[in-house]
């Protein structure tokens, strides 16, 4: 029974969820059996610790106290109850979409040939759409079922009356063209992260081609999802991604938060490799982004910020010296971050903004008590121990690191390979600036000139920073 089905629903069931279900099996309409409303309530009863309580045949004792277990009757139990949860779960998605309510009803309405009752609420449907802020696949895929509902409306009065056709087709080619876009942008960024992986776009080209020649990038879904793939696929044309830029700062609104999060992925996403173009003006530009999408809790999923999007943001910050806002941002934030790594993210991130503001002490401090199992964010701990030391002339410290962290990085075989060279690399010449004679004009020029050439190389920067 553990890893029945059944089992997962009743236990993801919210607290208002549960009083709308125990509600839902007591109606007669939905349920007749006491056996499952008795069942249900000894799940709901157990379910923190179901472990041992979900056993068929405690479970069994519980709702036919004194009767000898029957296998095949307890699995028909379980489910008609799983049956009548399903069924509480359609029913309330359907009623909390308005339009979809008022499209059924309309079709019912057209069906028994109410031709006042489909009107009103073929209008209402429309009018509710409209009303409503979105403008995403969800609205443009309504806009086509309205107009096909009021086509086999007029269709039927009778054949010869003028009908909807145009408004039709126009509402599914949007929506088409919508997806096809949304699609093609996903699996942009799919292949980026699993290249081995090859996708057919079909006929994006096409669609790119209508989309420009029809002018329908009035269209605020169209138009996102037209400039997100044009930047993916073009980014020396800046002017596409301006215009994403433009779209995701003012637009928002007529997206579902978990949309617009991927639009300022992308956009973040194409931010960062211009910055490792060395293009700093997008550096600006990546912590605008990441300010507004925090501070609106787009970046958020479920209440919650992953610690990449959160160190992210802090990094964002101190490229453009936002101080004031990284220690802000790290105060306000904190309690969005997973309770069980809350504290070692928060000090990680603290440290940086001290040693960013050359408040050294307070920086070497948080980082002695860093402890986390992310190897990445161990090698960055370690690697701004290290430059503390080096700024405070510990050099006996400086030495002992870095002799320890090109040992941590041999170990780590599960580090991506180009990651590890970096640093390894920056290890190496991290030795070199240290038996360096730093006024030596010719040394300095030769480590300069070394440090420009090697890739991948980690803190680049900060190494020729030292010679300057």
């Amino acid at each position: 029974m553990q890893k029945s089905v059944l089992v997962e629903i009743v236990t993801s069931l919210q607290k208002k969820e549960i009083r709308e279900v125990s509600k839902w099996l007591r109606s007669p309409a939905h349920n007749q059996r006491k056996d499952v409303i008795d069942l249900f309530d000894y799940m709901i009863k157990y379910a923190a610790d179901f472990s041992e309580a979900y056993q068929k045949e405690r479970a069994w004792k519980a709702v036919y106290p004194g009767q000898a277990y029957d296998d095949a009757y307890m699995r028909q139990v379980m489910y008609f109850l799983l049956k009548a949860i399903e069924e509480y779960l359609v029913f309330s998605d359907f009623m909390n979409d308005k339009v979809k309510f008022q499209l059924s009803l309309a079709r019912s309405y057209r069906k028994k040939k109410l031709e006042k009752a489909y009107k009103q609420a073929h209008r209402l449907g429309r009018d509710t759409l409209e009303a409503q802020p979105l403008r995403n696949d969800w609205y443009l895929l309504n806009r086509f079922f309205l107009a096909q509902e009021e086509y086999e409306y007029l269709m039927s009065i009778t054949q010869n009356a003028p009908v909807n056709l145009q408004e039709a087709a126009d509402a599914l080619e949007k929506w088409f063209l919508e997806e096809r876009l949304r699609i093609s942008k996903d699996m942009l960024a799919h292949h980026r992260i699993y290249q081995k992986i090859r996708y057919d776009h079909g006929l994006i080209d096409q669609a790119l081609s209508y989309v420009e020649e029809k002018q329908l990038l009035s269209e605020p879904s169209i138009a996102v999802y037209y400039f997100t793939y044009r930047a993916l696929t073009d980014p020396t044309e800046e002017s596409h991604f301006d215009k994403l830029e433009h779209l995701i700062q003012h637009e928002s609104s007529r997206f579902l938060p978990s949309e617009i999060r991927t639009l300022y992925l992308a956009a973040l996403n194409y931010c960062v490799s211009k910055i490792n173009q060395g293009r700093q003006d997008f550096a600006r530009r990546a912590f605008l982004l990441y300010r507004q999408g925090l501070e609106e809790q787009i970046l958020l999923e479920n209440n919650t910020v992953s610690r990449y999007t959160f160190g992210n943001a802090v990094g964002a910050a101190l490229r453009n010296r936002e101080y004031e806002w990284a220690e802000k941002f790290i105060t306000d934030f904190q309690h969005h971050l997973d309770e069980k790594e809350r504290t070692s993210i928060v000090n990680f991130n603290l440290s940086r903004v001290y040693f960013e503001k050359n408040d050294y002490d307070r920086a070497q401090d948080l980082l002695m008590k860093f402890e986390y199992d992310d190897m990445l964010f161990n090698i960055i701990a370690k690697t701004m121990l290290l430059k503390i030391y080096y700024e405070k002339d510990e050099f006996d410290a400086f030495e002992s690191l870095l002799e320890s962290m090109r040992t941590y990085l041999q170990r780590k075989e599960a580090l991506d390979p180009a990651r590890k060279t970096a640093f390894k690399n920056m290890i190496s010449l991290m030795k070199k600036l240290l038996n360096m004679n730093i006024y030596s004009k010719a040394q300095r020029e030769k480590f300069r000139e070394t440090v420009e050439k090697t890739n991948p190389l980690a803190e680049r920067e900060w190494l020729l920073k030292q010679i300057e």
